[in-house]
């Protein structure tokens, strides 16, 4: 099987959620993909179902197009992270394990007395290790009702209930919907769409607000991806808020996940 498959495919074509593989080979034949499929199942005790990705993440929940391949015929897991499980659906929420250092490095930045809000938190997988690790209270909006209620199982789960709280809403309608309420730090894991919800955020957001702006931007190559996003935020932002931006990861060809660290002066 060695000689048929560049390795460099498979390494960077798999995800590992919880027990269960997901492939992204779109090179490679149906035998080949099948066979590496079970091959997986043979050599590690831990993968129990293997799913091939058709097409990218799409749609307003950001969900996989997901084909059986091997195993058991099931899309359900228990995922561990930064010290946290999470139950999840990969058929009907949106999880990338890749974002994991990416969630680290935000949850280490918090102090136990912020107030933080996430206006897109999926099954809680920013939300529940700052409140684990951090001991603050965080808000998480989830519009994907089944993302929602994963979220409240995971906070019960990692025994964090008593510090997150999870509004089933529209993040665009939380300002009308938390009148008055002001953070001091906001998280935007909505790579596709943050930019149509910026506004809203600068309306909830304290004096002295960081704001994590995560975009997707098309560049050939770093540097010109910064620009774009410098670009981005300078139609959005008052003149008086500063940033720093920074890469996370390469999505594709020439598209790179970029993180606005937002100061807000304002508030």
């Amino acid at each position: 099987m060695g000689t048929e498959l560049d390795p460099s495919k498979v390494e960077t074509g798999i995800d590992v959620v919880g027990d269960i593989v997901i492939l992204r080979l779109p090179e490679v034949g149906e035998p080949l993909k099948r066979r590496l499929a079970e091959a997986m199942l043979a050599a590690v005790p831990s993968v129990k179902s293997v799913h091939e990705q058709e097409g990218g993440i799409e749609g307003e929940f950001r969900l996989r197009k997901l084909r059986h391949l091997a195993g058991e015929d099931r899309t359900e897991t228990v995922h561990r992270e930064n010290g946290c499980a999470f139950r999840v659906d990969l058929r009907t929420c949106y999880y990338s394990p890749r974002l994991a250092t990416e969630r680290l490095r935000v949850a280490d930045q918090v102090a136990k007395d912020e107030r933080v809000l996430n206006m897109f938190a999926g099954v809680g997988p920013f939300s529940i290790p700052i409140a684990r690790r951090r001991g603050a209270s965080v808000l998480s909006c989830e519009l994907n009702e089944k993302a929602f209620k994963f979220h409240l199982e995971n906070n019960r789960l990692n025994h964090v209930e008593h510090l997150v709280k999870v509004v089933n809403e529209d993040a665009a309608d939380l300002p009308s919907k938390l009148g008055e309420a002001r953070f001091d730090r906001i998280l935007m894991p909505h790579p596709s769409r943050a930019n149509e919800f910026l506004e809203d955020a600068l309306a909830l957001a304290a004096k002295g607000c960081t704001i994590h702006y995560y975009r997707q931007v098309l560049g050939r190559d770093l540097a010109e991806a910064n620009r774009s996003l410098r670009g981005e935020l300078e139609d959005l932002l008052p003149a008086s808020e500063s940033y720093t931006i920074r890469k996370v990861r390469e999505v594709g060809p020439r598209w790179l996940e970029l993180a606005a660290d937002i100061r807000v002066e304002a508030g």
